[in-house]
C-alpha cells in the first residue's frame, strides 16, 4: 500500500532510483527535468471528470473523482456522483463504479464536492464534500467497493470552523492520519483511529509571504512531503514548510492548473493529478503531469506548462460528442472530425458551452475552418465576456441573450465544396472582459438552406 509521503529521487544519468523511508538525504536527491516522464493532457476526454483524487495499491493506480453533472448547466458546479477509476500504465482508464450522494446523507442532490481517498487496517475510506456546506466520511471493504455511510452526518459539521469545512485532504505519516479543510484559511487535526472522529482539535493553518504577511488560499488543500519539506498545493499555488502544521512560506506559482493529488508511480517520477477545464470550467477533465524540482528544493515550472486545453480554446472535434448546440434556424450533429448542420432559417444561430473560462488577455484572433455549402456571404461572431470578480462563480449561470451581444460579420465565399480558413481580430470588438465566457456562430448568416461543416474553431 502506497503511503502518502511522496519523495522521488532522480538520477537521471544512470535512470535510477534510490529507495526511500519516508526521508531522503539531501544529498541524493536529484534535480531538473526528467525527459522520459509522462505528460497526459487529458485522460479520460469529455467526461466532466472533476476534482481527481489518486490512491496507489501495487502497479495499479485508483483514482476517485467527482463528475459534473453536465456541459450546459444552469446552475453553479451541479456534481451528480463520485467515480472509481484505475489504470496500469497511466493511459489506458478502466472504469469501476459510482459513488452516489442518495446512498449518504447529502441525499439525492448535485453537491458532490471534491474530497479524498485513503485507506486503513483493510478499509478504504472517502472523506467527500457535501458541497461547502460540511465533510462526511464513508467505507467500503475494496476500493472499489459499494461504499456507506459511516456516521449518516457531517464528520466535519459547518459550525467547526470559522471557514467552510470542505474540500479535505488526508495526509498519512508514520501512522497518523491529518485531516487538512477549508477555504480561504486551512485547518488541519488528526483523524482518531476509527476514522469517523477527530482525535485532536482542528488547528489553524498559517501561511506567510517572505516578509511574514499573513495570506488566505483557496479551496482544495493537498499536501506532499519530499526530502524533509512539506509543500502545501492550492490550485496553481503552493507553500513550504518543515512542519506539517507549518508555519508554511509561500513559494510562488504551482503547475498551472485546478485541484491537485500527488502520487509516486513504477518510474519513481513524482506526478500530480490536476483538473483542467476539457468542455469548459462546469465540465472538467483531468491531467497528469510530472512535478520537477529546482535545486532549492522549489518547484521547477517547465516553460511549456499550460492548464489543458489553453493556451487560448481550441475546438478541434477530433472525437467529440458535445460542446456546442444550436439554438435557432440549423441542427448541429457531430462526426467524422467535425461539426455540421443543415440551414432551416436565416440567421441560424449556434452556441458553444458555457463557462468556457478562457483568459482573454492570451488571445488575439479566432478562427473558422468551415465549409460552406450554402449561398451565404458572410459568417456571424459573438463573444460574451465576463471580468473576474468576486462572487464569480456563484452568479451568471443564465443563458445569453445573444441579441444583446455584438456581432462581428465575417466575409465567406458561397456554395463551396472545400474547406477554407478565415480569421477575425478580436480587436474588432468594442471590449472583451477577462474571461471569454462562450461564444456563438451565425454559420451562414445570410442562408435560408443549405449545409455548413466546421473542422475547427480556434481562439488563439
Amino acid at each position: 500500500m502506497k503511503r502518502r509521503i511522496l519523495a522521488s529521487v532522480f538520477v537521471f544519468q544512470f535512470l535510477a532510483v534510490f529507495p526511500w523511508d519516508g526521508q531522503v538525504s539531501p544529498s541524493n536527491i536529484r534535480y531538473g527535468i526528467n525527459p522520459k516522464a509522462k505528460k497526459i493532457d487529458v485522460i479520460v476526454p469529455e467526461h466532466g471528470m472533476a476534482d481527481p483524487h489518486a490512491w496507489v495499491i501495487g502497479k495499479t493506480l485508483y483514482i476517485v473523482c467527482g463528475h459534473d453533472q453536465t456541459w450546459n448547466p444552469t446552475t453553479s458546479f451541479p456534481m451528480d456522483r463520485w467515480e472509481v477509476w484505475s489504470t496500469k500504465n497511466l493511459t489506458k482508464w478502466k472504469y469501476h463504479t459510482s459513488i452516489l450522494p442518495k446512498d449518504l446523507y447529502i441525499g439525492d442532490k448535485p453537491d458532490c464536492f471534491a474530497g479524498d481517498i485513503c485507506a486503513r487496517d483493510g478499509k478504504f475510506y472517502w472523506f467527500f464534500s457535501n458541497r461547502f456546506y460540511n465533510t462526511g466520511v464513508a467505507v467500503a471493504d475494496k476500493i472499489d467497493g459499494k461504499y456507506h455511510d459511516l456516521l449518516g452526518k457531517p464528520l466535519l459539521p459547518t459550525d467547526i470552523i470559522p471557514e467552510e469545512p470542505y474540500d479535505p485532504e488526508i495526509y498519512v505519516e508514520n501512522g497518523v492520519y491529518t485531516i487538512c479543510f477549508g477555504r480561504g484559511n486551512y485547518y488541519m487535526a488528526t483523524l482518531a483511529k476509527d476514522m469517523k472522529s477527530l482525535a485532536s482539535e482542528p488547528k489553524q493553518i498559517v501561511v506567510k509571504d517572505k516578509a511574514g504577511n499573513k495570506l488566505t488560499t483557496s479551496d482544495k488543500s493537498s499536501l506532499f512531503k519530499r526530502g524533509g519539506w512539506y509543500y502545501l498545493v492550492y490550485g496553481d499555488r503552493y507553500a513550504m514548510s518543515k512542519n506539517l502544521y507549518g508555519p508554511y512560506e509561500f513559494k510562488g506559482p504551482f503547475l498551472n492548473g485546478g485541484h491537485t493529488s500527488f502520487f509516486e508511480w513504477t518510474d519513481g517520477q513524482l506526478y500530480v493529478l490536476q483538473e483542467n477545464h476539457d468542455i469548459c470550467a462546469f465540465y472538467r477533465g483531468a491531467s497528469i503531469k510530472p512535478v520537477f524540482f529546482n535545486e532549492d528544493n522549489t518547484v521547477l515550472i517547465p516553460k511549456d506548462d499550460r492548464m489543458y486545453p489553453a493556451p487560448g480554446r481550441p475546438f478541434e472535434f477530433k472525437n467529440s460528442t458535445m460542446g456546442w448546440s444550436a439554438l435557432s434556424g440549423t441542427s448541429v450533429s457531430f462526426g467524422k472530425g467535425a461539426i455540421s448542420g443543415n440551414i432551416s432559417a436565416e440567421h441560424a444561430l449556434i452556441q458553444s458551452a458555457p463557462w468556457l473560462y478562457t483568459l482573454s488577455a492570451d488571445c488575439s484572433k479566432i478562427s473558422f475552418k468551415i465549409k460552406n455549402e450554402t449561398s451565404a456571404t458572410e459568417l456571424k461572431l459573438a463573444i460574451f465576456s465576463r471580468n473576474h470578480e468576486k462572487g464569480f462563480f456563484k452568479a451568471g449561470t443564465e443563458p445569453v441573450d445573444w441579441s444583446k451581444q455584438e456581432w462581428i460579420a465575417i466575409p465567406i465565399s458561397a456554395n463551396e465544396k472545400r474547406f477554407k480558413t478565415y480569421t477575425l481580430n478580436l480587436s474588432k470588438f468594442k471590449e472583451i472582459k477577462d474571461r471569454i465566457m462562450q461564444i456563438a456562430v451565425q454559420p451562414a448568416a445570410n442562408a435560408g438552406r443549405g449545409k455548413w461543416t466546421i473542422d475547427e474553431i480556434i481562439v488563439d
